[in-house]
């Protein structure tokens, strides 16, 4: 019977092992290097003080797109936000102001009002401000 016990033991170590290196393989990066912050910084910065509004919309999506490559997302923005949605707040926010993007790149003669992309703004602000400090 303490054969048997001792085996038991032995598979659910080797189980949780296998699970804990699984775990650390599939973990994100919390933390961008210094040297990618600054020019992530410095294109937010550029993409806020954009005056046509639909620009701002598509500069502030791209700077969180390279937000995310930098944590390590692959795959469209769409996807990335996926993925990185529990960590965040107010996503729902944050995939409206996609939306909004998407709409900007794919329709003719869209008018962006200078409210719409502020609240765009405001949803990319998270990941940019979650992320870069």
């Amino acid at each position: 019977m303490s054969g048997t016990y001792g085996l038991l033991l032995l598979a659910a170590f080797a189980l949780l092992s296998l699970s804990y290196v699984v775990w650390m393989m599939r973990r994100r990066s919390t933390k961008i290097p210094q040297k990618q912050k600054e020019p992530l910084r410095t294109a937010w910065n550029e993409a806020i003080k954009r005056r046509d509004s639909a620009r701002r919309v598509l500069e502030g999506e791209n700077v969180c797109d390279a937000v995310l490559k930098a944590l390590g997302y692959s795959g469209t923005f769409a996807e990335k936000l996926q993925q990185a949605g529990p960590r965040l707040d107010r996503v729902d926010d944050i995939w409206n102001a996609h939306r909004l993007r998407n709409r900007i790149a794919h329709e003719v003669n869209i008018r962006v009002s200078a409210a719409q992309s502020d609240r765009a703004l405001q949803a990319f602000a998270r990941i940019v401000h979650r992320f870069l400090g």
